[in-house]
């Protein structure tokens, strides 16, 4: 018999010894490193934040025009940090501070497409494991978010759920804008949401409505002044009208007046869409509950408001009133933000339950409504609505390269058609290098931080014609007057002319082409001198016109580096990259640097480390001697792992950063 006092012993000997060694071990916290040279980094890893991928499209099918236009989003964890303003589920208006999804300005390329079965290539960040891939024939949006396994990702219209059938009836789109500044559409008929544009001024809005006849789309903006915008459907593109000066909820287009009617608390305010006056205003009687809602009119002109207390039908009684009509028997749930007709004379609406947008369809005799779609990962603060029509849409080619102006991205220009981003259209990446090279530095990497954006400007047939860089140079560390370049991996013949650099100092000899002499590769010297260009004229577009279009894979590898201090052949490369034609070979495995010419080892001292970075994303930069490792939480585990745990460090998201150690920028 075992006495009770032991039973708690021997339960606690049983517990511990059915452990295992694992169970033990992850018991004991990691040590995290606290300076560079404490890591142990693998000797193959290259510290790159970024990986190449093949997008196959499989089994396209093309009903109009002959030609589809297909945009191509990172997704995956890409956050940004802003100050948005949101409503609450009581309905009531806060500033918060969001981290927010960046689908919609991550856009790495643009395709027509007028065959069933091509690829492309892309350089995306290392954690992106999938891509969004937005089709658009004639305004028919849908989207299909496809999987990046190893180095490939496929899209296939026979694969997709996704995508409507390219021979579906034409149906109603529903337009919706949020307070986080998104434009998005719904299809009726699949519930689908595709974002499919950003309002200017990174603004957000409550309300929209669309001028069905002239296809545009008139939202409000939440910040001060309260711009109104129109955004065109068909030419898609944004026009800023003026300053309307009040904040509100309801808006509708009233196709009888050509007028906005823009409704807060128990008012209602007529805009002209023209120039944003406002021409007249009324007072709502009747209306319960003022909070909330939205406005709109039906197919015979009739107005209709909603509240947080339900439906009201309306009517204008004399110069300044309005009398509002109690339809519904019930309280809205939730908060209610939106409120549109469909061709089948139902009215739409949405709110937003635990932050996340809901979208209902309601009667408008009875105000009896139903849920119609699930939760969607965004906000919806207000919906219009465009009835489908792809004959409103124009197909005209004005410079006659035989894509259609709708989708021809340069629809002025017989050789530009859309365009592929590194590291996105509005993103940049960044080059971060040490100077002191041989020698080691303080791996603050902020020496010289060059921030960058390549264009790639493809023809209708797909070939490149045209690569614009656009380069920054976000700091300066220290006292050295180093120059930057880049040398590209392709035949120099492919290139009729570079232009677009800032040579300062009389030392760069260049051929007839602006490119460096004396090279086997092409090499571009975007300037010879930070600090002459720093900080006042710190920004430059280098164009790179070919002699004819090429493929877009001729365009090879691009190799940067700086020399240091007026010294042309003390190059500093990226680990493992090859030094070009004129740099000094003396330098290599001299001080601290581990380099070895004749196994292809090139800058890297005797722990692995390098003395400069590629980062996928606008890099911040330590503060003058504070190593990377101390200004950002997981740059340890990854440089560690060899890239596979915290591939995206950089990032501003909760706990990757420390910013006592940063710039601010």
């Amino acid at each position: 018999m075992i006495h009770k006092t032991l039973l708690p012993v021997l339960l606690a000997l049983l517990i511990f010894g059915s452990c295992s060694k694992d169970d033990v071990a992850d018991e004991v916290p990691r040590k995290e490193p606290t300076s560079m040279v404490e890591l142990t980094v693998p000797d193959d890893f290259n510290f790159e934040t970024s990986k190449e991928v093949q997008v196959n499209f499989n089994n396209l099918s093309v009903q109009s025009a002959g030609q589809i236009k297909l945009e191509i989003f990172l997704t995956g964890s890409d956050f940004s940090k802003q100050k948005v303003t949101v409503i609450r589920e009581d309905g009531q208006a806060s500033e918060e501070v969001v981290y927010r999804e960046n689908t919609a300005e991550n856009k790495v390329a643009g395709i027509i497409a007028k065959t069933n079965d091509f690829n492309i290539q892309l350089k995306v960040p290392a954690f992106c494991d999938s891509l969004l891939i937005v089709r658009n024939e004639l305004g028919k949006f849908s989207k299909s978010v496809v999987e990046i396994i190893g180095n490939s990702a496929t899209y296939s219209e026979l694969k997709s759920t996704n995508l409507k059938s390219a021979s579906s009836a034409d149906v109603d789109m529903l337009y919706g804008v949020n307070s986080i500044g998104d434009l998005f559409t719904i299809d009726v008929s699949t519930g689908e949401l595709t974002i499919i544009s950003e309002l200017p001024r990174r603004d957000g809005s409550w309300a929209c409505a669309i001028d069905a006849e002239n296809e545009k789309l008139y939202t409000i903006g939440i910040k001060s002044p309260n711009k109104l915008y129109a955004y065109d459907i068909a030419l898609n593109s944004w026009e800023t009208i003026g300053n309307v000066k009040i904040s509100g909820p309801r808006l509708g287009f009233n196709k009888s007046d050509g007028m906005l009617y823009f409704s807060t608390s128990n008012y209602v305010h007529v805009i002209d869409p023209a120039d944003a006056s406002i021409v007249k205003t009324y007072n709502i009687n009747g209306l319960l509950r003022t909070s909330g809602g939205d406005l709109t009119f039906d197919a015979d002109g009739n107005m209709y408001v909603s509240s947080v207390s339900g439906l009201f039908s309306c009517e204008i009684v004399n110069d300044n009133s309005i009398t509002a009509t109690y339809i519904s028997s019930d309280n809205l749930p939730n908060y209610p933000n939106s409120l549109v007709f469909d061709s089948n004379d139902e009215l739409w609406w949405a709110s937003n339950v635990n932050y996340k947008g809901r979208v209902f369809i309601m009667d408008k005799v009875t105000g009896g409504w139903e849920d119609r779609f699930s939760p969607y990962t965004t906000y919806i603060h207000d919906l219009a609505l465009l009835p489908y029509d792809e004959n409103a849409i124009s197909q005209d080619d004005s410079d006659g390269d035989g894509v259609i102006d709708y989708y021809d991205e340069y629809p002025d220009d017989p050789d530009k058609v859309s365009v592929t981003y590194t590291p996105s259209a509005y993103g940049w990446g960044t080059y971060g290098f040490e100077d002191l090279w041989p020698s080691k530095g303080d791996y603050d990497f902020n020496d010289l931080v060059v921030n960058y954006r390549y264009a790639n400007i493809v023809n209708a047939d797909g070939l490149l014609v045209e690569t614009v860089m656009n380069f920054v140079i976000k700091n300066v560390g220290g006292s050295f007057k180093n120059g930057f370049g880049i040398e590209i991996d392709m035949a120099e013949s492919l290139i009729e002319q570079v232009t677009g650099f800032n040579l300062t100092e009389d030392m760069i000899s260049l051929n007839g082409k602006g490119l460096e002499v004396s090279q086997n590769k092409p090499v571009i010297i975007a300037f010879d001198n930070a600090w002459a260009n720093y900080p006042d004229n710190a920004q430059f577009e280098l164009t790179i016109q070919y002699t004819s279009p090429i493929e877009q894979i001729q365009l090879g590898t691009f190799n940067p580096f700086i020399f240091v201090n007026q010294e042309r052949g003390r190059e500093v490369h990226l680990k493992n990259m090859t030094p070009t034609d004129l740099a000094d070979a003396n330098y290599f495995g001299t001080g601290d640097d581990n380099s070895n010419i004749s196994s292809q080892v090139y800058y890297k001292d005797d722990l692995s480390l390098p003395w400069a970075m590629d980062i996928i994303h606008d890099f911040v930069p330590p503060k003058e001697k504070n190593a990377i490792i101390l200004g950002y939480s997981h740059f340890a585990r990854w440089a560690e792992s060899g890239g596979l745990e915290y591939p995206d460090w950089y990032k501003d998201k909760p706990g990757y950063r420390i910013e006592n150690y940063l710039y601010a920028y």
